[in-house]
């Protein structure tokens, strides 16, 4: 090994390198892709690379020897902790916690490649291109809670305020605001925190990008806060004013483009302030030329990073890491039974029949491949509203699908718990759906509500899933049991009209077995 050619070494330490980044992504890439609010993170890897280039061209010079070989001690734990890192993540892949620990190990081993090459002048200087990964990361929900909530309440109060001055007699209640005979919902989604988290994470890369001070950098960040607060109001104006005007049909048509217009001309915004911000510090702040080389990755004048030995060593660990973990859950998997196929049919020839939508704030926080939800009126003449809800297999944690639940969310809307009247198995078919049953009351009527969580494949141990707030005890004690997220399930619905809970459920019966089919096994 040791007479390998520097080039390969080379080759083999950045491919480790590269592939322990592409492991990183692939687990965070769900986020992206199910949470609107995160999807701006597709672009941060790229963002992040080209940072990291640009420093590369003005990077310090190498080492002048090689670090003691004991310095590889270090990045080997940092690849052995991905071992039991990656399989607590395989059944928990929406833990904000191990999704920071998995994040923060390989920005460490990259940190030690660099410390390899040019030790501490080579960390500092690419510190920032490894730590902008971190804005493609999710918040952690009670953060993100409490920001979307004092957003929501701050705009529906000043948008208010602002049309009032501005000659529309406008009045804000909650996340109300009456304009006329209109009342229109600030929404959680217009709340801004999609804009406010996109903003940020530009504000920091236009600060790199220009290379700015750190005091303008803060000033840009802070700026990127009343831009898109600012931005976000006027659109929640134009929007309530279009409802009052013109009704709510015609604002609808209207949200989504003014959505997106508030992001691009926020982003637009940010650019001109971090452009301003750089000719502001070329004004005042003089620096030295800082010529660029054109020294290349490959070259051998950079040392790799680490020996042959450790780069085969290592890639051959994630490989086994990965094979590891999939084979850990498959062994717990393989006494299961097949998951039962069946689907709804929603019934839209029924009375009064109207399809709805989920919040998006809904579906940010429970990350489902599916949710649908309608309401009709039933054969007895019932008021039936229904939401069907589905993940597919590894999605998110088995724990997501019991953080939507009757007695927190039904209140939310005005409705009060009476009573919780326990479980009723609902045949239908071949197949039971275990519903737990509830008594609200909503002004003068009374509403029965019967949800169930359902498991494609239930565990053998008889494991069920309830509205709780999950902690790390349970966490790692499906790791250890060996239970991921292999599909799940949410069915709900409210009624109105029963006289008692044995009529509620009689309907119950003879709705879904018209609205769930099932497929046999091995149907084509």
């Amino acid at each position: 090994m040791k007479d390998m050619p520097p080039r390969r070494s080379h080759a083999l330490s950045l491919t480790l390198i590269a592939f322990f980044w592409l492991l990183l992504f692939n687990r965070l890439r769900t986020e992206w892709t199910v949470n609107t609010l995160y999807s701006y993170g597709w672009f941060v890897p790229v963002l992040a690379g080209y940072l990291f280039f640009e420093r590369w061209q003005d990077r310090p010079d190498n080492a002048a020897d090689r670090p003691h070989p004991l310095w590889l001690i270090l990045p080997g734990l940092l690849l052995l902790a991905y071992a039991p890192i990656r399989v607590i993540n395989e059944a928990n892949p929406d833990w904000v916690k191990i999704n920071f620990y998995l994040t923060a190990s390989v920005m460490a081993f990259s940190f030690c490649a660099l410390f390899s090459i040019g030790r501490v002048r080579s960390v500092w200087h690419f510190a920032f291109p490894i730590l902008f990964v971190f804005t493609a990361m999710p918040w952690p929900v009670w953060m993100e809670e409490n920001i979307v909530q004092t957003l929501t309440r701050w705009n529906t109060a000043t948008s208010a305020e602002s049309l009032t001055l501005c000659g529309t007699p406008a009045m804000a209640s909650g996340n109300l605001i009456s304009i006329g005979n209109t009342w229109v919902n600030v929404a959680e989604a217009c709340s801004g925190i999609r804009s406010l988290q996109t903003a940020f994470m530009m504000s920091l890369f236009l600060g790199e990008f220009y290379r700015l001070r750190l005091v303008l950098r803060a000033l840009l960040m802070a700026s990127s806060f009343v831009v898109v607060f600012a931005l976000n109001i006027a659109r929640t104006m134009t929007l309530t004013y279009i409802a009052g005007t013109s009704g709510n049909v015609e604002m609808e048509k209207w949200h989504d483009p003014l959505g997106t217009g508030v992001m691009v001309a926020g982003l637009a915004a940010l650019w001109l302030l971090s452009y301003g911000c750089e000719k502001l510090q070329n004004r005042f702040w003089k620096r030295a030329p800082n010529p660029r080389t054109a020294k290349a990755l490959g070259s051998p004048a950079v040392p790799a990073p680490f020996p042959v030995a450790f780069a085969l060593f290592g890639m051959a660990w994630l490989v086994a890491a990965e094979v590891g973990t999939e084979n850990w859950y498959r062994y717990h998997e393989a006494k299961l039974p097949p998951p039962a196929q069946w689907n709804v049919l929603w019934p839209e020839q029924a009375p009064n029949y109207k399809r709805g939508e989920l919040p998006e704030r809904t579906q940010a926080i429970l990350k489902y491949n599916l949710g649908e939800t309608a309401s009709w009126q039933s054969p007895e003449g019932f008021g039936w509203t229904m939401y069907y809800i589905r993940w597919n297999p590894g999605r998110v944690s088995k724990f997501l699908s019991g953080a939507h639940y009757p007695t927190v969310c039904l209140p939310a809307s005005g409705l009060k718990l009476v009573a919780e009247t326990g479980r009723y198995d609902c045949p239908v078919g071949n197949m039971e759906i275990p519903f737990n049953t509830f008594l609200f009351e909503g002004g003068s009527q009374t509403v029965y509500v019967f949800h169930a969580i359902i498991e494609d494949r239930p565990a053998l141990d008889g494991e069920k899933i309830t509205y709780k707030q999950v902690n790390t005890e349970e966490r790692i004690e499906s790791v250890r049991r060996g239970h991921r997220n292999l599909g799940q399930r949410v069915l709900g619905i409210s009624m109105t009209g029963p006289s008692s809970l044995e009529e509620a459920e009689t309907s119950l019966r003879t709705v879904l077995a018209n609205t769930i089919k099932i497929t046999p096994p091995n149907h084509p």
